[in-house]
């Protein structure tokens, strides 16, 4: 009954419109909060970036730098001041100018607001004053160089994004005027939302006039939906099985786009028996990727040697640096660490089993079965729902624990030092605690200060190097899985990148 009573919904709210003035799309992600500086998730980002703009952008397609609302910048030579000259002419929707001012108090109300739910920890540390030059001109300076700066004030990463008409003192939760080619007309929870281009944008405008976001119960609703010709295009995310018979359809187009989402095994190096490093080595030479990779994902996902994917700048920054399986030699470990198949290493190994689809269930017990081979060890699989788990891990209170991450911005760093130097405590691995914790932060401060893409590349790559020593981590599948699009026949304009985005406002139907 619900799912006909949304397509009846949809069907009412197409009323008026030629059928190739909508877009009809599904997914099974859900909107946390509509709030620059209090929303931290895929599905929330995707429908902010499409309502507003920042001061720069990532080309579709190719993601690079280009310009956004700023149409040119300039960057002083100790790297600590960046001057943007915005566009003349760009107004918010509702005919507000967007000036210098509009940018200026924007960024600064992100920054004040800072919500605990948020990623202004991207932009709040580097950025030290905005100021309004005149009224085409905004002067940033900067705590301290950091070369990821220009990526991190494109609109991939919202809080760098620009709006106005805002609570002053409180969330915008969908309160907002912004610059982009859409605005939210209708948002029903858990159910749908309603995007409706705008005539103020400054850019190309959207293909389609208006585009409606279902949002399915489960893999298996959305493929239904999408075989039923119910919707225009599924996205985010479908089960393994049901890309692969897809692909069977002569209905459907089933693209696989790039992905830079990794899934991977991290260890709290201070919480016994893994802060043994000698058993978070022995564990790095026991996991299985293939298995999981063919058993659990058709073949879908691949196998990874190290956290930075292939393909992101600084060019060449990506090296394989963890072992392929060898279980003599995790034995060898598992004995230098003081452990026998009379003395078994006991440890959990925790999931949550919904947060990443369904298969996660499914990865654990391979997982388990691999490490197990040795013969000197016993894993007691755990599993938490993400709210808890969020928190338990932020605690310190996992052992050994399986965790994906989508970039916040596309840059190899991005892939480093979250769980080794920025936010080792939130994200589990407690690394901030390991003898090693100064010579990483060392590295990464050199990295991030240098214009120098190719020795930026060799420290990035140094600190891979150290990471398969140390082990807090162990980098396991491409999720390739959640890069795939399954479409109609007659949908266009499906340009997939790194940034794993869905560009609305390019996509049309025939």
């Amino acid at each position: 009954m619900k799912r006909l009573a949304i397509i009846a919904a949809v069907v009412f709210l197409a009323a008026g419109a030629l059928a190739s003035d909508i877009l009809i799309l599904g997914t099974t992600d859900r909107i946390t909060e509509l709030s620059f500086a209090n929303s931290y998730d895929h599905f929330t980002w995707h429908i902010l970036r499409h309502t507003t703009k920042a001061l720069l952008a990532l080309e579709p397609g190719t993601n690079e730098l280009v310009p956004g609302v700023a149409e040119s910048w300039e960057i002083s030579e100790d790297g600590l001041v960046y001057t943007f000259h915005l566009r003349e002419g760009v107004v918010f929707w509702d005919g507000t100018p967007c000036d210098a001012g509009a940018v200026k108090a924007a960024l600064e109300r992100t920054l004040r607001l800072d919500g605990p739910e948020g990623g202004v920890g991207l932009i709040k540390p580097v950025i030290k004053s905005i100021e309004a030059v005149d009224p085409l001109t905004v002067r940033i300076t900067l705590n301290y160089p950091d070369r990821t700066f220009l990526i991190r004030m494109t609109d991939n990463v919202i809080p760098s994004l620009i709006y106005t008409g805002a609570p002053e003192d409180d969330f915008a939760k969908g309160d907002y005027v912004g610059l982009g080619p859409y605005r939210v007309v209708e948002y029903v929870p858990d159910e749908r939302v309603v995007l409706e281009a705008v005539d103020s944008y400054f850019g190309e405008p959207p293909k389609t006039k208006r585009v409606v976001w279902l949002m399915y119960s489960d893999a298996a609703a959305l493929r239904a939906a999408v075989e039923a010709g119910d919707i225009d295009v599924a996205f985010r995310t479908l089960n393994p099985v049901d890309i692969m018979d897809l692909k069977e359809s002569p209905n459907l187009q089933v693209i696989a786009g790039p992905s830079a989402s990794v899934r991977y095994l991290l260890f709290n190096v201070t919480q016994p028996p893994v802060d043994n490093v000698f058993v978070r080595q022995a564990i790095t030479y026991a996991v299985d990727r293939d298995a999981i990779v063919e058993q659990v994902f058709s073949g879908l996902n691949k196998p990874i040697y190290t956290m930075v994917p292939a393909g992101l700048p600084p060019a060449g920054a990506s090296l394989d640096v963890f072992p392929r399986r060898d279980l003599a030699k995790a034995r060898e470990l598992l004995g230098l660490a003081g452990y026998s198949q009379d003395n078994p290493l006991k440890v959990n190994l925790w999931y949550s089993p919904k947060h990443y689809g369904t298969t996660e269930a499914d990865v654990a017990a391979v997982l388990k079965q691999a490490i197990e081979e040795t013969g000197m060890v016993e894993i007691t699989i755990q599993s938490l729902e993400w709210g808890a788990y969020t928190e338990r891990m932020s605690q310190g209170g996992f052992d050994m624990f399986l965790l994906g991450w989508y970039p916040d911005y596309l840059e190899a760093s991005n892939f480093l030092l979250p769980w080794t130097v920025e936010s080792p405590e939130g994200l589990g691995t407690f690394f901030n605690h390991h003898p090693n914790f100064e010579a990483y932060k060392a590295i990464a401060e050199v990295a991030l200060s240098t214009v120098d893409d190719e020795r930026a590349a060799k420290l990035y790559q140094a600190i891979q190097i150290l990471s398969a020593y140390d082990v807090p981590w162990i980098p396991l599948w491409a999720n390739l899985q959640q890069a795939y699009v399954v479409a109609q026949k007659g949908v266009g304009g499906l340009v997939l990148d790194l940034s794993m985005e869905l560009h609305l406002d390019l996509l049309y139907k025939e």
